[in-house]
Formats: C-alpha cells, structure tokens, sequence
C-alpha cells in the first residue's frame, strides 16, 4: 500500500505543480495581451475622447446660439411692451409738469411776482438801455479836440 500512496502524494503533487505552472502561464499571457493591445486600446480612448470633445463643443454652440436667440427674443418683446408705457409715462409727466407750472405761475401772479419771462424781457430792456447809455456819453478827449 505503501505505493500507492507514494502513487496519490505524487499525483497530487504533478497535479498542483501543473496548476501552478498554468496559472503562471496564465499571468504571463495576460501581460503579453496587455502589451500588444494596450497601445491599441489607449489610442481607441484618446480617439473617442476626442469624437466626444468634437459633439460636445458643437452641443454647446448650438446650445449658446440658441439661447442669444431666445434672449433677443424676449428683449424685443419685452422692448415692444415697455416702450408705449414708458412713451405714455413721459407724455404724462409732460402734462403734469405743465399744469403745475401753469398753476404756480398763476398764484405768483396773483401775488404780483414777475413770470421768467418778464425777467428775461426785463433783462433784454436793461441791455439795451445800457448800450444806448454807453452810445450817447461822448469821451473827454473827443470834447477837448473839437
């Protein structure tokens, strides 16, 4: 019996020696297809990276463009619906403005307070009354010549 249990150790042991010698094996190969297919495979990568980088940009034009489309857009709109309110604000203010001032010029009327017109009538008189004063005096050294 004593051989055949020398007869199962060493079956076991070719066994285990061949195992190990295939996963070895094994590992070996794996670097090996690494080797001859990781260049292949970083240069898929960097191609689809930049494929994917080319879509992206253009994504985002379009996207951009679309968007200053949509805001001239709203700003027309908002242009058409804002301006005849701000036209009729200003044509009130207008309007406001004068009857105030048409209703404070008449209380300073009353009181007997010149308008700016009367001033700047006044004003333009004065002028003019001094130009005819500087006009009508004759200089001394023109008396003593004559």
């Amino acid at each position: 019996m004593r051989k055949s249990s020398k007869l199962v150790k060493a079956t076991k042991s070719t066994q285990t020696s061949e195992a190990s010698r295939r996963f070895v094996l094994a590992g070996l190969g794996a670097v090996s297809l690494v080797q001859k297919q990781g260049q292949k495979a970083i240069d898929t990568l960097v191609a689809e990276g930049e494929s994917f980088q080319a879509r992206t940009r253009k994504a985002v034009k379009t996207a951009n463009n679309d968007a200053r489309k949509a805001v001239n857009g709203v700003r027309k709109q908002v242009a058409g619906l804002v301006n005849p309110i701000k036209q009729r604000a200003l044509k009130n203010v207008q309007q406001i403005e004068a009857t105030i001032s048409d209703g404070v010029g008449a209380v300073l009327g009353r009181f007997g307070v010149p308008s700016k017109g009367d001033v700047q009538e006044l004003l333009s008189r004065v002028s003019e009354l001094n130009k005819e004063i500087k006009g009508s005096i004759r200089k001394p050294s023109a008396r003593s010549g004559a």
